[in-house]
């Protein structure tokens, strides 16, 4: 099991450098036509918000794996024990609950975007819908795993 969550780790980390090394390279071209007479990139503007729309795909599980999110801590970080167990995994239940109902609805829009082709890259929007579709499928996994672990082995054992 923590081989294939290592190796999982490692590729989510992998892409989401890439995605966001993309990002940074079509935001410096896009700079560089923009100052540059008789050199136009429009293209930059849709690549960069896919790239970008990436990286939060593949950043999503590891912020979730790691609790690298937003957390107001005045109560939660007074809460000890069992009750602490309770309360993370009511919270990861609710984050569950609200990206299976997300899913479901990305899902309807991933099958609107197999009509359609985005305006500069000429490519179908497929592309960018699926994105909507796997950060709410890759967060419920690992709001599942994580209320598992929670379960069975407890909070920072893992």
């Amino acid at each position: 099991m923590k081989i294939m969550d290592g190796f999982f780790d490692k590729i989510f980390h992998c892409l989401t450098a890439i995605s966001f090394g993309l990002v940074s390279a079509c935001t410096l071209v896009q700079i560089v036509a923009r100052y540059t007479p008789g050199f136009s990139a429009p293209w930059t503007d849709e690549l960069t918000r896919l790239f970008f729309m990436y990286t939060i795909m593949f950043g999503s599980p590891m912020a979730i794996k790691y609790a690298e999110y937003a957390v107001i801590d005045v109560v939660t970080g007074r809460i000890q024990g069992t009750p602490s167990r309770i309360l993370h995994i009511l919270i990861h239940a609710l984050i569950a609950v609200f990206c299976g109902t997300g899913a479901k609805q990305a899902l309807v829009l991933f099958q609107t975007g197999t009509r359609t082709v985005s305006a500069s890259l000429r490519i179908s929007m497929t592309v960018f819908y699926l994105v909507p579709v796997g950060i709410f499928v890759l967060t419920l996994v690992y709001c599942v795993a994580d209320m598992i672990r929670e379960l069975f082995i407890g909070r920072g054992k893992k």
